[in-house]
């Protein structure tokens, strides 16, 4: 019976070991478990942090070059206000002067000022386009006008 106690005695004793070992291992693995949750958090908030950085710096460029383009797009139609306005001065100056020709000089110059007013109303509604023009398309509408209004300009110089 002694010999069944000590049995009995020494496998409580190992079950019990083997219990500690088992709780200890557990424990192992929570706790690096946890570690490895504050490690994720970590991760996942230095992460968060740089793509909101890096969001208020795109947002900022984005802003500057819609004020560039802005600015762009008002300093052209100043340049053209001014211009169509020199031109009408320049055409005023010829329907002056074709008043004052005789047939057919005149007539010849009325015919290129109805040309003149056509090129001018095509340019000016052609202008339009900068209003909805955006950043992308702008070369193309701008090279456009340019062409457009070199046209316009060497007809009226050419009355």
């Amino acid at each position: 019976m002694r010999a069944f106690t000590l049995i009995v005695s020494a496998l409580a004793l190992t079950s019990a070991v083997a219990c500690e070992t088992a709780r200890g291992q557990q424990e192992k693995v929570d706790h690096a478990q946890a570690e490895a949750d504050q490690k994720i958090a970590e991760a996942n908030r230095e992460a968060s942090e740089k793509v909101n950085a890096a969001q208020a710096d795109a947002d900022k460029k984005a802003a500057e070059a819609q004020l560039a383009f802005t600015k762009l797009r008002e300093d052209y139609r100043h340049d053209v206000n001014s211009k169509l306005a020199d031109l009408d001065k320049k055409i005023a100056d010829l329907d002056v002067k074709a008043k004052t020709l005789k047939a057919p000089k005149r007539t010849e110059l009325d015919s290129k000022l109805v040309d003149i007013r056509q090129a001018r109303q095509a340019f000016v509604s052609e202008y339009q386009s900068i209003e909805t023009a955006s950043a992308l398309t702008w070369d193309d509408v701008k090279k456009r006008l340019d062409k457009s209004w070199t046209e316009l300009e060497a007809k009226v110089k050419d009355a």
